[in-house]
């Protein structure tokens, strides 16, 4: 997938010990509806995160994607660098 500066990117995360192997029930993080943001917020979303649930210390899992197609941060975060130069 090649994502373009009008991308719509669809981020999910979890911070439950369940998501992460630990000794719970996984929750249904995946499959919720997420929230859907531009490349420069979805860059940014791991600062966002941070100061959301309570800054460092804090495990989580995130999952990025365009279209349902899985992408990773760091696509994410070279075609916003890319949009800044252009």
């Amino acid at each position: 997938m090649s994502l373009t500066n009008r991308s719509k990117i669809t981020v999910r995360y979890t911070t439950n010990p369940g998501d992460m192997g630990y000794d719970q029930s996984p929750s249904t993080w995946q499959t919720d509806s997420g929230e859907v943001m531009g490349v420069r917020r979805a860059a940014n979303f791991p600062q966002e995160l941070n100061d959301r649930v309570g800054g460092q210390g804090i495990f989580r899992r995130v999952s990025y994607t365009c279209k349902g197609v899985p992408v990773s941060h760091d696509e994410i975060w070279l075609q916003s660098v890319m949009m800044d130069f252009k």
